[in-house]
């Protein structure tokens, strides 16, 4: 895909340059190609002097903002707001600060971050492998209990780690799941993330993996909003889909158990999964500990049933 697909009010050229020696804390970066846009950032793979890759996202809110006459420099469009771009603004340089404090094995690591052509870039590495609905694909229904406890247990537990920050991502999707060769996962994407307790939360949501409290910018969240995500995660694993969305369960729950319909029923995690997806933050499981713990026992389980199955061969 072409850097200029978008044309110059979104892209920046191909082989475009940022950083380098005007730029007191960062090296220099060659723009290959556009990766993905959103509302409020555009996403490049990219190279350093040296030839690694890696990924830059720029702040650019397209809502609000607009290219200068060289293709690089941004300026408020006539009558937007400058307090909400400046609001907007505050949030992206706050992910870098929030992935600098999640400097964890299983946390895309965060590389450089620096101001330019009045704008804002964000630097991290570049993850190989595949997205988790991507490597999903090749892990037959057989392997998805073994599936979650080498790689899911894993990321739950650089979860946890995170919570001990006082962070909660808020945003945990297949999508911002990258798994490599090895089946070891890093949690990407941390535009949504923020320190819980502390005031009011930007209204971000993905269908089916959002709890309900992340629909309100007043409403209480914290560790059990990612709690709820992570289990329609392993709801994802299991079942091929994600859950029913919580907007649609509000007046009858028609959320189909995890199991129904499979050869694998994985009763134990069956029952904490329920829990985890309560629509009330109240009635939730709260605590990623228990969930592993049933993970834990199912890949048991399944342990012993394929060995029974192979000696019946």
């Amino acid at each position: 895909m072409s850097v200029n697909t978008w044309g110059t009010e979104a892209g920046l050229k191909r082989n475009e340059r940022l950083g380098g020696k005007s730029q007191a804390a960062s090296q220099g970066y060659k723009v290959r190609r556009v990766v993905a846009v959103s509302e409020l950032s555009i996403v490049y793979a990219a190279q350093t002097e040296a030839g690694h890759k890696c990924v830059i996202k720029e702040f650019f809110p397209k809502s609000l903002t607009k290219r200068g006459k060289d293709s690089r420099t941004l300026s408020l469009k006539t009558g937007a707001s400058y307090e909400k771009y400046e609001e907007l603004k505050r949030m992206f340089a706050t992910e870098a600060q929030l992935l600098k404090a999640c400097e964890l094995p299983g946390v895309v690591r965060l590389l450089d971050h620096f101001e330019q052509h009045h704008t804002l870039y964000t630097v991290t590495e570049y993850c190989e492998g595949q997205t988790l609905g991507e490597y999903l694909q090749g892990v037959n229904e057989e392997h998805r209990t073994e599936f979650l406890y080498r790689t899911i247990v894993p990321l739950i537990e650089t979860i946890e780690q995170i919570h001990k920050n006082g962070i909660i991502h808020r945003d945990i999707k297949p999508g911002n799941i990258m798994i490599d060769q090895e089946g070891h996962a890093k949690l990407l994407d941390f535009g949504s993330a923020v320190y819980y307790g502390k005031g009011e939360y930007p209204i971000v949501t993905a269908a089916g993996y959002s709890p309900l409290e992340l629909y309100s910018d007043q409403s209480n969240q914290g560790p059990v909003s990612d709690i709820y995500s992570v289990t329609a995660l392993i709801y994802y694993c299991c079942m091929g889909a994600a859950p029913l969305d919580v907007r649609q369960r509000l007046f009858e729950d028609r959320l189909v158990p995890l199991g129904q319909g499979k050869p694998q029923r994985w009763p134990l995690l069956a029952r904490v999964v329920k829990q985890g997806l309560a629509v009330s933050p109240d009635n939730r499981c709260r605590s990623l500990k228990r969930i592993k713990h049933a993970i834990y026992m199912e890949y048991l389980i399944s342990l012993s049933f394929l060995r029974k199955k192979r000696r019946s061969v």
